[in-house]
């Protein structure tokens, strides 16, 4: 299925993707939940030529099924199949994992919705701090936490950064070099997602890694043939474009959003690591021409997709290459 927004709400600035309602500060989970339109709940039921499997007359599969909200002329969306083993994650349930931090006035929510028919939400909360990498290029911290209501993965908690100069999403792994940290639907869920509560005490220790890695890259000059070994890391050209001394066509995109970027010439900025890694995740927030690729496709990619695979992939080579190169 091509992704759509099906519905959302933000607040503050509109958002790169330019989707969403907009709410004001300080609003409470329900609030969020109402303002994204995810009030909404999903209902397990018996999936057609299921066969009860057990004494506890469990079936062997079971359909996920999005339920009408009350007084809306919504109608019911079957979202998956899954198997006995499934628990079903509400909304409400996705958005109480951000209580404890939220209700102390450590974050609050500025991003949450969902994409499809409502097969993935998300919830996005702004953490306090900013990082600053050179004076005047600072980067944001958030906590992204997606469910799926299709089956098809699990709870995943993202650590994502903004760089406010640009809006570029930069997407962060933990320490072990996992992309997120994941829990999967099952009747231990909640309790799970409870211990995430202690998880959140380690956020602190994720960002300042970050902070420290994206310095180190600002000062890696890109002198010689370094920038076309960085693109060949992220971006290998094929064996025949290698026998043919070619390289693939994103690198000519790369060189010129690397050299004429306004935020990629400021100064500690242009001509660094810090910048050809930020003109890779630039390409992947933006890379698609106008009418080629609609807000909430983009919006896909770049966070659950192959562009934010890609940025990940472009950091960890940055920090090899900056390992290398000092």
């Amino acid at each position: 299925m091509v992704a759509n927004v099906q519905t959302m709400a933000y607040h503050g600035d509109v958002p790169w993707h330019g989707l969403g309602n907009p709410v004001p500060a300080g609003v409470t989970a329900e609030q969020m939940i109402r303002a994204a339109g995810l009030e909404w709940k999903v209902e397990l039921r018996p999936a057609r030529g299921a066969t009860i499997i057990n004494k506890k007359k469990e079936y062997s599969r079971y359909e996920v099924v999005r339920i009408p909200r009350p007084s809306t002329a919504e109608t019911e969306v079957l979202l998956g199949v899954v198997s006995r083993r499934y628990q079903a994650l509400q909304n409400v349930e996705a958005f109480e994992f951000f209580d404890p931090i939220v209700g102390d006035k450590k974050a609050y929510f500025e991003t949450a919705g969902s994409l499809g028919e409502g097969e993935r939400i998300w919830v996005m909360a702004k953490m306090p701090g900013a990082m600053e990498i050179v004076p005047g290029d600072d980067c944001l911290k958030y906590l992204l936490l997606s469910n799926t209501h299709s089956g098809d993965g699990s709870v995943i908690v993202k650590f994502t950064s903004v760089r406010v100069v640009c809006q570029n999403t930069l997407m962060l792994a933990m320490k072990d070099g996992q992309k997120a940290y994941r829990v999967r639907h099952s009747k231990q869920m909640q309790f799970k997602l409870d211990e995430l509560s202690d998880f959140l005490a380690l956020t602190q220790n994720v960002f300042l890694e970050a902070e420290h890695s994206f310095q180190r890259l600002a000062q890696i000059p890109m002198i010689g043939d370094r920038l076309d070994n960085y693109l060949s890391a992220v971006f290998p050209p094929t064996a025949a474009q290698q026998k043919n001394k070619t390289h693939p066509a994103r690198w000519d995109f790369l060189k010129e959003i690397f050299e004429t970027r306004p935020d990629l010439q400021l100064r500690g900025v242009r001509g660094t690591l810090w910048g050809a890694y930020n003109a890779i995740t630039m390409f992947e927030d933006y890379k698609q021409p106008p009418g080629e690729e609609l807000p909430e496709q983009r919006l896909d990619r770049a966070w659950f997709g192959g562009g934010a695979d890609i940025k990940l992939k472009a950091l960890d080579k940055a920090i090899e290459l900056a390992t290398a190169w000092t």
